[in-house]
């Protein structure tokens, strides 16, 4: 069953809203199934394979699942490896608040990062000044602001940041939320639209050629001239004995016999 849009996705994201919903269930779906088949290869017994690829994806998957969309662009924030996609009035922030299925009202503010102080410019006013990034004392607006570097320079006044907290481990994509939240007191997320859940599709889709397979491993044929016990017999000459060797018994031989090394000139005439 389709389920409807809700008012503050169609005045962020216009006709496009649809579209940004599904492209983000796709995204966090290719994300799992990368991370997973990183931690597959990998083979090691720690789970950092599957995290570095989950960070990385939440944001690349993102990028390729909308960066074709009519009027969708990718802004770099300062210092930050990842572009992050404005779409309408939207700007998206995907990231991991729980590695277990939890209550997606308990997510706190990601991290007290200069970027994410940045985006937080973009949401709705905070709830507390004071104890905001846990400064130790109240600050005026003033001391709180934040100077927008990088690309974040380039984003119009009006964009509204989206947050788009997820859940999932090296197991399974658990689920994804989206919605409009200022920054509540002691990091917690003061929802002003939302959280909605994010429908994730079953099936995976990728873009442009990845390692999907180990490549076919060569054939015989391919290793006929390789093996040792493979390819043409050599073709040996042969000779017959003398009769004067057959008549004083002299034992055949197969080799030449090495010659005795010799320790100085003298040793050439004895």
């Amino acid at each position: 069953m389709d389920v409807p849009l809700s008012p503050w996705t169609t005045e962020l994201f216009g006709k496009q809203a649809l579209a940004v919903r599904s492209g983000l269930g796709q995204a966090f779906r290719n994300m799992q199934a990368n991370a997973q088949a990183v931690q597959e290869q990998a083979d090691v017994r720690t789970n950092h394979p599957f995290g570095s690829a989950r960070w990385a994806g939440q944001f690349e998957r993102v990028y390729e699942e909308l960066r074709d969309l009519p009027g969708a662009k990718p802004v770099k924030p300062h210092r930050f490896p990842f572009e992050l996609m404005l779409v309408g009035r939207g700007l998206i922030y995907p990231f991991l608040y729980s590695k277990t299925r939890s209550d997606v009202l308990t997510a706190r503010v990601p991290s007290h990062s200069e970027m994410v102080r940045a985006l937080f410019t973009f949401a709705p006013p905070p709830t507390s000044i004071q104890g905001a990034f846990d400064f130790e004392f109240a600050a005026t607006p003033e001391e709180l602001a934040v100077e927008l570097r990088g690309g974040l320079t380039t984003v119009p006044p009006d964009t509204c940041l989206v947050l788009v907290p997820f859940a999932c481990n090296s197991s399974e994509l658990l689920e994804a939320h989206w919605g409009i939240a200022a920054h509540g007191a002691d990091d917690t997320l003061d929802w002003v639209a939302g959280p909605e859940e994010l429908p994730l599709p079953a099936s995976v889709t990728f873009h442009g050629k990845r390692l999907s397979s180990i490549p076919a491993q060569p054939g015989a044929p391919t290793l006929e001239h390789t093996s040792f016990d493979q390819g043409d017999t050599p073709t040996l000459t042969l000779s017959s004995r003398s009769n004067v060797d057959r008549t004083l018994n002299v034992t055949p031989l197969t080799e030449a016999e090495p010659a005795k090394p010799q320790t100085n000139e003298n040793d050439a005439t004895n």
